[in-house]
């Protein structure tokens, strides 16, 4: 008596065998799984790779994203600033006098972070549209 072959939704059979070890914790975890998704062992976790597949899919778009790639440039920038402030503290406190160009150094440099954060925000809100 042969068996019946097993097909999926579109029609292509499922005729190859995957075989694998696992520890009788693990087969009693996947009769679980399977048995709440209403479905065989094979047959749920073949679906859960398909899950697992796409996921992982959107997790590499997301991070590959123009607006991550921006948000990165801006974190670079932000840090860049925060170098130059550190710099302009450490002359101050090592020679106890800042001059205005100093001054107004470091206030710039709050300035464009202050812009670079309303930038990171605004293409963070727009992620979440």
């Amino acid at each position: 008596m042969t068996r019946r072959k097993q097909r999926r939704q579109d029609g292509t059979t499922r005729d190859r065998q995957m075989h694998l070890r696992a520890s009788d914790e693990d087969i009693r975890m996947m009769r679980r799984v399977s048995e709440r998704m209403g479905m065989t062992v094979a047959h749920a976790t073949v679906t859960l790779f398909r899950r697992a597949e796409g996921v992982q899919e959107r997790d590499r778009e997301e991070r590959e994203s123009p607006q991550v790639r921006e948000l990165k440039a801006i974190r670079t920038q932000i840090w860049r600033i925060g170098h130059n402030i550190n710099q302009i503290a450490r002359n101050t406190n090592r020679d106890m006098n800042a001059t205005q160009a100093d001054e107004a150094a470091a206030v710039n440099a709050v300035r464009d972070c202050q812009k670079l954060l309303a930038q990171a925000d605004e293409i963070i809100r727009r992620m979440h549209e």
